[in-house]
């Protein structure tokens, strides 16, 4: 029998303290109207803030964690005096990088946090080994299907879904246990010259057009009977969420309630007040450790032999 559960879990990058925005006081309120839209529909958020974010704002974010939204770290490296992406860099590197980040962060928090987003998902093969060895769970580190190497941002060939992460390779499934939860994205739909996929960014496109992004990630996950059933849109705190005439405002709304037509036409029970933790632990709880290993095998049928 199928599960039935459809996890949905909006994700905010918080991150108005970067030098090109420098907007803290824009960041509260669209961090607040964020929080109070998802509390409206019994939905709530993971909330992943840059250090100089969490710092200056930490009574907003434990009064979050209070309220049953998950507060975890964001990381654009350039904020903290390194080069833009993380993905340039290796792992010794990451790990002075990440870390410091880390430390911050507990510091504010008064624990570390278990979950994290990288800027631009510009990660490299190094990444999730670094973020398992820090002792982060899980996160959102792929945008799959993108290639933008520009921004040292290249997931092509990644996983849709929620899986553990590849030790080695960010594009395998491994036996890490470290949970990444993609973000929804429609593979076939491109964007920026072919380089992205679309994908449930808020401020990317209307309520209209990410109905069909919606409907055909939640019909092709019944489709492949996946383990998690997911949503994980995306946005950031440089919009005024508090503002009910911003188009993101209009926008998360409409998404919210595409969601909640779509699973119910599909029989499905939206997971209330789930975040990261509870994709991570239902996933965790579904599949075995190392169950879903890929085993990479050579194709030899061109050369008239069954494969390796």
């Amino acid at each position: 029998m199928q599960d039935n559960r459809l996890f949905v879990a909006f994700n905010i990058d918080c991150e108005a303290s970067q030098p090109a925005v420098d907007d803290l006081a824009l960041g509260e309120r669209a961090t607040r109207g964020f929080a109070d839209i998802l509390e409206q529909y019994d939905l709530r958020g993971s909330f992943e803030v840059l250090p100089s974010d969490i710092e200056p704002h930490a009574a907003i974010y434990r009064d979050l964690r209070q309220r049953g939204h998950e507060i975890g770290l964001h990381v654009h490296p350039a904020t903290d005096g390194y080069e833009e992406f993380l993905g340039v860099y290796g792992p010794d590197m990451q790990h002075q990088i990440l870390g410091e980040a880390t430390d911050r962060h507990a510091q504010v928090m008064g624990r570390p946090p278990e979950s994290i987003v990288v800027g631009y998902a510009s990660i490299n093969d190094y990444t999730y080994g670094v973020l398992s060895e820090l002792g982060y769970r899980h996160g959102t580190c792929s945008i799959p299907t993108r290639v933008l190497p520009e921004c040292a941002s290249i997931h092509g060939g990644s996983p849709l879904d929620t899986h553990y992460a590849h030790a080695y390779n960010r594009a395998l499934v491994g036996d890490l246990d470290f949970v990444e939860i993609p973000v929804t994205v429609d593979p076939e739909s491109r964007m920026w010259g072919g380089k992205h996929p679309q994908d449930l960014r808020v401020e990317l496109v209307d309520a209209k057009n990410h109905w069909y992004t919606i409907n055909k990630a939640i019909e092709r996950q019944i489709a492949q009977d996946v383990s998690i059933k997911c949503l994980r849109p995306l946005t950031h705190n440089i919009f005024d969420f508090s503002d009910p005439h911003d188009f993101r405002h209009q926008t998360l709304i409409g998404m919210i309630e595409h969601i909640q037509a779509i699973a119910a036409a599909h029989d499905l029970q939206i997971v209330t007040r789930a975040t990261g933790v509870e994709i991570a632990a239902a996933y965790r709880a579904a599949v075995p450790l190392g169950a879903n290993t890929t085993r990479l095998e050579r194709d030899l049928r061109g050369y008239g032999q069954p494969s390796s």
